[in-house]
């Protein structure tokens, strides 16, 4: 089938990706399309994929995702500017970040045999953090429920091309009064969930602070934590939490970090970091000792290499 041209009075420009529920265009408005405020010109048209169009679950999850991200408004949180219907097809228009997933970056540090700059990837957590310690501080709802985004892990982080920090994805977002999934239900990459996510149990803020510590690790150790051959033994894998300290992939590791990354991977929520602006003072912490830019700087290395 020929490749679209236009969706719903915008030009597709090309398509970026494909996910399990949606595809992702970058594309600019048509003449005679209304924009939303502040709404730019080059943007992201989000599709929710024609298979899923007249299956209820999918449209509703799809549309909650784009009324909790119109809400939300922050630095480091990819902005919505409007969902609609246009014939058929459920569209969601998002801010378009030029530049890539932080999968990719650590997929090309992994290929180059090695690890990611330290201060960049504290830097990059550190804007994490601050997205998050926004999401689980603001209320949105009828009933003024918390977020848990439930699916932090590299993809859904985009790094700019001028060195921007972006969370994405909100799709399997829990919100008390505006959103919830089901009950026992494993929604979320698996290999950066929490726990109490793989069996089952209620999530909350710290499971999200969790999936950080996960990449956090990744990033300084240049290997994945929790891999496998199947889903089974990766579940296995984070219920036990084992995880060896990164300096055995990466002696650079300060020890101060190391410690940081462990109680970020703890088990037992009630030890982890209990917020992220707890988190994100560690993280400030080690920076100072090592004499770490906390600012775009941090990321120089890796934008000249890239």
């Amino acid at each position: 089938m020929a490749q679209e041209t236009e969706l719903g009075g915008y030009q597709i420009v090309g398509r970026i990706a494909v996910g399990g529920m949606a595809e992702v265009y970058q594309a600019r408005a048509l003449p005679p399309t209304q924009r939303s405020p502040g709404e730019p010109d080059e943007v992201v048209l989000k599709r929710l994929l024609p298979t899923y169009r007249n299956d209820g679950a999918f449209v509703k999850q799809f549309v909650d995702e784009a009324k909790l991200t119109a809400r939300l408004r922050h630095p480091h949180i990819v902005r919505t500017f409007r969902c609609f219907r246009a014939g058929p097809d459920y569209l969601m228009v998002q801010e378009l970040v030029a530049g890539r997933p932080l999968s990719f970056m650590q997929e090309a540090f992994a290929k180059a045999g090695a690890p990611m700059p330290l201060s960049a990837s504290t830097y990059i957590v550190c804007c994490l953090l601050k997205a998050l310690d926004y999401i689980h501080r603001v209320r949105v709802g009828e009933q003024a429920g918390n977020i848990v985004h439930r699916d932090v892990n590299p993809t859904n982080i985009l790094l700019s091309v001028n060195g921007e920090v972006k969370l994405t994805d909100f799709g399997v977002a829990e919100v008390e009064g505006l959103m919830k999934g089901d009950a026992g239900a494993l929604r979320g990459t698996v290999s950066y969930m929490s726990p109490e996510q793989v069996l089952g149990q209620p999530v909350d803020h710290r499971s999200d602070l969790f999936a950080v510590g996960v990449i956090l690790w990744e990033m300084f150790s240049n290997r994945r934590l929790f891999d496998g051959d199947g889903e089974m033994e990766m579940m296995h894998k984070v219920r036990n939490a084992r995880v060896p300290p990164p300096q055995a992939s990466n002696p650079e590791v300060p020890d101060f970090g190391a410690r940081v990354v462990r109680r970020a991977l703890l088990a037992d929520r009630s030890l982890r970091f209990q917020s992220a602006a707890e988190f994100l003072r560690a993280l400030e912490v080690l920076a100072r000792r090592q004499g770490w830019p906390m600012t775009v700087e941090a990321l120089k290395p890796m934008l000249s290499g890239g």
